[in-house]
C-alpha cells in the first residue's frame, strides 16, 4: 500500500513539473517581457525575453549571487505603488542595453489578503513611439511650412466632391481665413470669377481618374482679394489601393505673374519704339535728305522763292523728327520704370 502510494506521488510530482515546463515553454515563447519580484526586489521569475532584453539594464549581481533589481528610484516607486495594491500600466524609456520603449504593467501578488509580490509584463512599443515621433516631426514640418498645405477626404466616385480637413498656418496666413471657417469646406470655394474655367477643368479630371495635378489658378482671399497660386494636387491611396485624401500643396505665384506680366508690358513699350524708329523716323529723315540734295544739287538755278519753299518743308521735316525722338525717350523712361 505504502509503495502505490508512492508511486502515485512520483506520478503527481512528474506532471507537476511536465506542467511548469509547459508553461515555462509558453512564457518564454512570448515576445513580450515577463518576469516577476519579491518584496526584497529579488527576481522570481523571469522569461527569455526579460533575460536577454530587460535583465542587463536592470540587474546586477549580489555577493550571495542572487539577481536583485538595480536601485533606481524610478523603478522602486512602481514597484512600490504595485505593493500597496494598486494595478497599473507605465511607459518606460530604456536606454541600456539598447534604446527601448516599454509598455509595462505591474500586477500585486497576493498570498491571502498580503502583497508579496509584483508581476511585471512588458510589451515592446519601440516602433510604435518612433512612428509617433515621425508622425509629430512630420506635423511640424507641415504645420511650419512657408507652402500652404491643405488636406482633402472624398472619393472620386462622390458626386459631393472634395471636403477639407486639414489646413496649415501657411494657407490660413495667404487667405485670411481662420481654420474653423475652412474646414468642411470644398477647396473650390476659395475660387472666383477670374478663376481660369479651362484650369478647372483639368483639375477635375486628374481628381476623377485619380491622378496627380499641378495647375495655376487664381483664388480669392476673405476680403475678396485675387491672389494667383501655383497648386499641387496628388492624391492619397490607403492599405486597400483606395484613393480617400488629396493633398494639395500651394505657394503664392502672385509677385511672379505680376513679374511676367510686367515684361509683357516691357516688351511691348520695346516693340513700339522698334515700330518708331523704323517707320516714322525713316519718313521725317527721309524727306529732310531729299531736300538737302535738292539744294545742294538745284541751288544755283533756284530763285528766292523756291529755296524759301524748301527750307520751310526742312523745318517741317525737323520738327516731325523732333517729335518722333521725344516720343521714343518718353517710351524708353517708361521702359525704364517698368524694370
Amino acid at each position: 500500500m505504502k509503495a502505490k502510494n508512492k508511486t502515485s506521488e512520483l506520478g503527481f510530482a512528474d506532471a507537476f513539473v511536465a506542467e511548469r515546463n509547459s508553461v515555462q515553454s509558453i512564457i518564454n515563447s512570448s515576445p513580450d517581457l515577463i518576469w516577476s519580484v519579491d518584496r526584497n526586489f529579488n527576481v522570481l521569475f523571469s522569461n527569455e525575453n526579460y533575460d536577454k532584453g530587460l535583465s542587463p539594464g536592470l540587474l546586477k549581481n549580489s555577493k550571495n549571487s542572487t539577481d536583485v533589481l538595480a536601485y533606481q528610484l524610478h523603478f522602486l516607486s512602481l514597484y512600490e505603488r504595485a505593493f500597496s495594491g494598486e494595478t497599473f500600466v507605465a511607459v518606460e524609456h530604456m536606454t541600456t542595453p539598447v534604446e527601448k520603449w516599454l509598455e509595462i504593467s505591474y500586477h500585486p501578488i497576493r498570498t491571502g489578503e498580503c502583497v508579496t509580490g509584483v508581476s511585471c509584463h512588458g510589451h515592446d512599443i519601440t516602433s510604435f513611439k518612433k512612428e509617433i515621433n515621425d508622425l509629430k516631426l512630420l506635423a511640424s514640418v507641415v504645420t511650419n511650412a512657408t507652402d500652404a498645405i491643405l488636406i482633402a477626404e472624398g472619393k472620386p466616385s462622390d458626386s459631393k466632391g472634395l471636403k477639407i480637413i486639414y489646413v496649415n498656418h501657411a494657407l490660413l496666413k495667404m487667405t485670411g481665413y481662420s481654420q474653423e471657417e475652412i474646414i468642411g469646406q470644398p477647396p473650390s470655394f476659395l475660387l472666383g470669377p477670374n478663376s481660369d474655367l479651362k484650369q478647372l477643368a483639368r483639375l477635375k479630371k486628374c481628381f476623377e481618374c485619380s491622378k496627380e495635378c499641378e495647375i495655376e489658378i487664381i483664388n480669392y482671399k476673405k476680403d475678396g482679394g485675387e491672389f494667383c497660386i501655383h497648386l499641387t494636387m496628388a492624391p492619397v491611396i490607403d492599405s486597400d489601393g483606395l484613393f480617400t485624401h488629396y493633398i494639395a500643396i500651394g505657394r503664392d505665384a502672385t509677385e511672379r505673374v505680376n513679374n511676367i506680366q510686367a515684361i509683357k508690358e516691357q516688351n511691348h513699350q520695346l516693340c513700339e519704339i522698334a515700330r518708331i524708329q523704323s517707320h516714322e523716323v525713316r519718313g521725317p529723315l527721309a524727306r529732310i535728305k531729299g531736300l538737302i540734295n535738292l539744294l545742294g544739287n538745284y541751288s544755283h538755278s533756284m530763285d528766292t522763292a523756291s529755296t524759301a519753299e524748301v527750307i520751310n518743308y526742312l523745318k517741317i521735316s525737323a520738327r516731325e523728327m523732333d517729335d518722333v525722338i521725344k516720343r521714343i525717350i518718353v517710351n524708353t523712361a517708361e521702359t525704364a520704370v517698368i524694370e
